[in-house]
């Protein structure tokens, strides 16, 4: 069984030397939009299908359709979301970068880029669960502290790693800063004032990464910097 999350995106996607800031998980469930044309949950607004096609093709209604089906109109209970993609309009580099994708993906900051990875072909083996914080800090748990006595990686054997793919990218001149900033969720979340890393880039748009707790997003700002 192949090993997704930061240890697959090192193995197989990182260049040479290139660490990785901070690494978030961006499924269909845990990104959110505040991004004119399209509804919190990603879909197009009622009457702005054709305004968003074609930054998301005619394929992403049927990524929202299955990821929705059965869920109720509402997110209530849900935990506060990973990521919320912003910007003025829907052909904008954050409506790219976080357009909806079957199965498992990150969102990857590296000194060079920020980059939207999805695996390749079958389902890996997920990682332990992990704090909010330790989910996008970039920084694995070993072999040892990370799989139990009944783990199927064999001891003293290298574990093998899925591979990962581009979906999209920023590069590090598109991005205007990455600065710390609040946002209020919708009414619907038990956690309404939240606290975020907040990636601009230059076109406008940008994407936030959540936490409900200041200390927490500080911490990740500075590893964002390179200080973590």
């Amino acid at each position: 069984m192949k090993l997704d999350g930061v240890l697959a995106i090192r193995q197989s996607w990182c260049q040479a030397g290139e660490p990785i800031l901070l690494c978030v998980g961006t499924d269909v469930a845990s990104t959110r939009f505040d991004l004119r044309g399209l509804d919190w949950q990603g879909r197009p607004e009622r009457g702005g299908l054709g305004k968003v096609t074609g930054a998301f093709g005619n394929a992403a209604a049927g990524v929202f359709d299955a990821a929705f089906a059965g869920s109720g109109p509402e997110d209530g209970g849900a935990d506060v979301p990973h990521v919320v993609a912003w910007g003025p309009h829907p052909t904008s580099a954050t409506a790219q970068l976080c357009r909806p994708v079957a199965g498992v993906s990150w969102l990857v900051l590296t000194p060079g880029r920020l980059a939207r990875v999805a695996l390749v072909g079958e389902p890996a083996a997920p990682e332990p669960e992990k704090s909010l914080l330790d989910r996008v800090s970039g920084f694995a748990k070993s072999a040892k502290e990370a799989f139990s006595t009944r783990s199927p990686y064999p001891p003293h054997q290298p574990i093998e790693t899925a591979d990962v793919t581009t979906v999209a990218e920023v590069a590090r001149g598109q991005i205007a800063a990455v600065a710390l900033a609040e946002r209020k969720l919708p009414k619907q979340y038990q956690i309404r004032d939240v606290h975020a890393v907040r990636v601009s880039f230059v076109d406008g748009s940008g994407v936030d990464v959540l936490t409900p707790a200041p200390d927490n997003a500080r911490r990740l700002l500075a590893m964002a910097n390179g200080q973590g």
